[in-house]
C-alpha cells in the first residue's frame, strides 16, 4: 500500500529508513529479512564496531533510494554474508553531506565487505559516496 501511494504522489511525508542507528558502539544486525523499505534499509550513522551479517534485503527493483546497507560516518564496519535485491545501491559507503558534515568531519573508515549476493539493475553493487563530505579513509576491503 505504501509504494502505491508513493507512485501516485499521495504521500504527505518523507520516506523513512527501515533501520537507523546513531551514535552507537558494538552494533550487531544479523539474521533478519527486510522487505519493501520506504527508503534505505540499514543506516548506521556516527557509530563504531558495526557488524551487519546474514541479512536478506528485498526491495522492488524499480524503487528509488532503497539502498541496502549504508554505513555513514562509521568506523570499523563489517558487512558479510548478505543477500540484497535493491532498486538502488546494494551497499553505499557514505560520510554525510554539505556544510553540516564538513563541520562534523567524521569520515567512514576501516570497512570490510565480503560474501555478498546482490542484484541492482540500475545502480552500483558497492558505491563509495554520493554523500561523503566527511571523507572516506582508506579503500574498503572487498572480497567475493
Amino acid at each position: 500500500m505504501w509504494w502505491q501511494k508513493f507512485k501516485s504522489n499521495k504521500l504527505k511525508y518523507t520516506r523513512g529508513y527501515l533501520i537507523e542507528i546513531m551514535y552507537s558502539d558494538q552494533i550487531l544486525i544479523s539474521d533478519l529479512t527486510l522487505v519493501n523499505s520506504p527508503s534505505w534499509n540499514v543506516h548506521p550513522v556516527y557509530s563504531s564496531n558495526v557488524i551487519v551479517k546474514g541479512i536478506t534485503i528485498i526491495a522492488p527493483l524499480r524503487s528509488p533510494n532503497t539502498d541496502g546497507i549504508n554505513p555513514d560516518s562509521c568506523t570499523n564496519v563489517r558487512i558479510e554474508d548478505c543477500y540484497i535485491v535493491s532498486g538502488d545501491d546494494c551497499v553505499a559507503i557514505k560520510s554525510g553531506w554539505d556544510e553540516y558534515e564538513i563541520a562534523v568531519g567524521m569520515p567512514t573508515q576501516h570497512v570490510i565487505i565480503r560474501r555478498l549476493t546482490c542484484t541492482s539493475p540500475t545502480s552500483a553493487v558497492i558505491a563509495l559516496g554520493s554523500e561523503m563530505s566527511g571523507g572516506i579513509i582508506g579503500l574498503p576491503t572487498i572480497t567475493c
